[in-house]
């Protein structure tokens, strides 16, 4: 086999395994945040009821 040949060959192989390691990295680290993400517990009031409370407070 060709000497470049197989060094370019083995190069690509390399470069391709730690792309792939990195977005499968990406993503199973994306995937536990968004799994553990914490979700606001207060709904935000109506619009007309905080400016009912601004207005009546004056």
């Amino acid at each position: 086999m060709n000497p470049i040949l197989a060094s370019s060959t083995v190069l690509f192989t390399i470069l391709f395994s730690l792309a792939f390691g990195i977005a499968c990295g990406y993503a199973v680290i994306s995937a536990i945040l968004h799994a553990f993400a914490h979700r606001p517990t207060l709904e935000k009031a109506p619009a007309t009821t905080v400016i009912a409370t601004t207005a009546s407070s004056h």
